[in-house]
């Protein structure tokens, strides 16, 4: 059995998200030689990357780098944010509403969205009991999301504060079809058009889950018959060993109830699907255990499939010592249990995102570590494959954090960092803070070397950089990460 330490000097409070990597497919996309060059009057014009030449002398206050498809958001002396092309033409009118936008399978797709406080009758004032007032209006957000080749508008509300969650997070599918908001999209001529509605999870290789009052059923894409129907939610888990009944309660238990239960059971025949996938049926006998093995099936609250193998991932979690920790076993889908697999590329986070399994020991094992070590949160990105952020108390409290190439057993990064950004996962551009609170510097982890001899108080992935000039004034401007040449005069 295998044991994970999540935290020597940081606290888990619950699992809650399994993740396997996967690339959407690409889009053709442009290649843009045009960035945002700031002038000595601290304004932004557009340039060749190249010769650094004008492509037009139109001044911003502000201005982003263009999107793969060509566009980008600006903002003008008056304060008011507008999109424009590579030509600068406005494609999105200048207003005082502020502009994201997000690129998926070719498409740029746009959020505008301002603040403003709206006046509401008068049964939903706000009584100040304590006699301070009475409130008469409401913060809300006019939001609006769209798409700007085709113009297509999806959603235009106003919004209560609280209630803004509309966002950008469109998913690709497949080249044809995106998911949004709980609804599924084909692609057609650069607009959307709604396919499936009430989709309450989206999962790999084309699946979904629709929701119908407590019950789940699975859909696969274009298929009008679900997979799999008539599933309702569970916290129990029964398998038999032998003569015996082992069920466990409280299975998956988290604080608040999901949107998908964890664990799907068929009314009709009693098959058990798990998160993440649920795209395989849990084993209703062991076959195959041993008694130490079987006290700790008893034990297991945590059961998760894991996706692309045969097998399960139990976990009982560990109360002892002075850190909090897991003990895992596996079971396939004929029933037998085993103390560890092969290598697969799954990751189970917890609810901030960080690494818990494969665990601290599977990537890093105790010959490779320093005398009293302690370990606290392990980060991995989709394209850095088997390397892995790992962060470090040693034995005088000081806290560090290195990379660390778990199929090579070297450190690509020695823990020598307060903190390391990840810029670049897949050609391995990496931001290093030496010291805390002090100032970054690009390094190029494939030839080993810094890029570059500026360093930067922050250093974002679209190459934007914040300089500190003196004690009360910053300016940030952008670079090219891959060379270190910063677009400034």
């Amino acid at each position: 059995m295998k044991t994970i330490v999540l935290s020597g000097f940081f606290m888990l409070n619950s699992i809650i998200a399994c993740t396997q990597e996967k690339k959407d497919k690409p889009s053709a996309m442009k290649v843009i030689h045009t960035v945002p060059f700031l002038t000595r009057q601290n304004d932004f014009v557009y340039v060749d990357t190249a010769s650094l030449k004008p492509v037009i002398n139109q001044k911003f206050k502000s201005a982003s780098v263009f999107t793969p498809t060509g566009y980008a958001v600006v903002e003008n002396e008056k304060g008011e944010y507008a999109a424009i092309d590579e030509t600068v033409k406005v494609v999105l009118d200048f207003s005082p509403s502020q502009i994201g936008l997000n690129v998926v399978n070719g498409l740029t797709f746009y959020k505008k969205n301002i603040e403003y406080d709206k006046k509401m009758p008068v049964w939903k004032w706000e009584w100040n009991i304590m006699g301070s007032g009475i409130r008469k209006e409401q913060t809300y957000h006019k939001t609006e999301i769209g798409i700007i080749e085709s113009r297509q508008i999806l959603l235009s509300e106003d919004i209560p504060y609280l209630e803004d969650n509309y966002g950008l997070n469109f998913i690709s599918v497949d080249e044809n079809h995106i998911f949004w908001n709980g609804a599924l999209y084909r692609i057609k001529k650069n607009n959307l058009s709604k396919i499936e509605n009430n989709i309450a999870e989206l999962l790999e290789n084309k699946r979904f889950i629709k929701a119908s009052n407590t019950s789940f059923s699975v859909y696969e894409l274009n298929q009008k018959k679900p997979i799999h129907s008539g599933l309702n939610g569970s916290e129990t888990l029964s398998m038999q060993y032998g003569n015996e009944i082992i069920t466990l309660n409280e299975v998956n238990k988290e604080r608040y109830e999901p949107d998908v239960p964890k664990l799907l059971v068929d009314n009709k025949t009693q098959d058990v699907y798990l998160f993440p996938q649920y795209e395989k049926v849990f084993p209703k006998k062991i076959t195959k255990a041993t008694t130490s093995q079987i006290d700790f099936i008893k034990k297991t609250s945590l059961v998760y499939s894991i996706t692309n193998s045969p097998y399960f991932l139990l976990g009982v979690f560990n109360y002892d010592h002075d850190v909090w920790a897991y003990d895992w076993l596996y079971i396939d889908t004929e029933g037998k249990i085993t103390d560890s697999i092969g290598t697969y590329n799954f990751k189970v986070l917890d609810q901030v995102g960080n690494l818990v399994w494969p665990d601290r020991k599977m990537i890093l094992p105790d010959q490779y570590i320093g005398k009293k070590w302690k370990f606290g949160k392990i980060n991995a990105y989709e394209g850095m494959k088997d390397n892995y952020l790992i962060r470090i108390e040693d034995e005088k409290q000081l806290r560090t954090m290195g990379l660390w190439n778990s199929r090579e057993k070297i450190w690509e990064i020695k823990p020598d960092y307060h903190h390391i950004s990840v810029l670049d996962a897949e050609k391995q551009i990496y931001a290093l803070q030496k010291e805390q609170d002090g100032s970054y510097i690009l390094f190029d982890n494939k030839t080993k070397k810094n890029i570059g001899s500026k360093t930067y108080q922050s250093i974002n992935s679209d190459g934007l950089v914040n300089v500190k000039l003196n004690s009360d004034r910053n300016i940030y401007y952008y670079i090219d990460m891959y060379s270190g040449k910063e677009y400034k005069e």
